[in-house]
């Protein structure tokens, strides 16, 4: 193995182990990350944890009326799609520079 190779080698074996432990740290943020959602002007309000799953729902009485179940149905689907949209965002700002320096490191090796 020649000295270039040598290096090369090393600096991919030092990248690997900051990505392995830039990713667990993600990781761990990932698990702590909660969004929030609305429809209806406000009138439906959700919250959605860091896999995506409904955990609190706020439904204003001004369209909480029997006779319009399914508006409200539509309001509370709206009001989750909105908060896990914003809760794949909030994933991929923490995930996307690691795996751009990835990218970049790898390129050197191609």
């Amino acid at each position: 193995m020649e000295r270039n190779d040598a290096l090369d080698m090393g600096r991919l074996v030092e990248t690997t182990r900051q990505m392995q432990q830039g990713l667990a740290r993600a990781q761990q943020e990932i698990h702590t990350l909660s969004a929030r959602g609305t429809a209806g002007g406000g009138a439906v309000r959700v919250t959605v944890d860091s896999k995506g799953a409904l955990r609190e729902l706020t439904i204003s009485p001004a369209v909480a009326d029997p006779g319009g179940t399914r508006a409200l149905a539509e309001l509370v689907v709206a009001a989750v799609r909105e908060a896990q949209t914003a809760l794949a965002a909030q994933h991929e700002a923490r995930l996307l520079p690691m795996l751009e320096a990835l990218d970049k490191t790898l390129e050197g090796f191609r």
